[in-house]
């Protein structure tokens, strides 16, 4: 597949494949924390850190993606698929009944934050190395 490929693609089916690539990334984190946590002596003391951590390596994870894959307006690439992965993690807590509105707030805010972050890591350019 040529380097390019992906930056021929349209600003939503870049989108989609990087919520795609998320998504199938926050459900093998989540499993990968569940045998940490089943091999663990007290298997459900720490759920919630680890649906936070997965949490948040997702987010992270789709900014970064989002921006690396763009062609132009990496950032805002990077902010789009991570704000889609945000309003999916929303609606989701909705629809599963979340515990407190204030801590969901907290983590969303977190979640932007840290998909703004990884963003803003994705569209940073590399410096070139001069050829000696």
């Amino acid at each position: 597949m040529p380097k390019n490929a992906l930056e021929k693609l349209t600003l939503t089916a870049r989108t989609a494949l990087v919520v795609g690539v998320t998504l199938l990334f926050a459900l093998l984190c989540c499993m990968l924390l569940a045998f940490v946590a089943g091999r663990s002596e007290d298997p459900t003391a720490n759920l919630n850190l680890y649906g936070e951590i997965a949490f948040a390596l997702s987010m992270l994870l789709c900014g970064f993606l989002g921006a690396k894959l763009a062609a132009d307006r990496r950032f805002a690439s990077g902010l789009l698929a991570g704000g889609i992965v945000l309003v999916l993690v929303i609606a989701a807590s909705i629809a599963f009944g979340g515990t407190s509105f204030v801590k969901e707030a907290i983590l969303a805010a977190l979640g932007a934050f840290i998909a703004a972050t990884g963003a803003l890591l994705g569209a940073k350019e590399q410096k070139r190395r001069r050829k000696h």
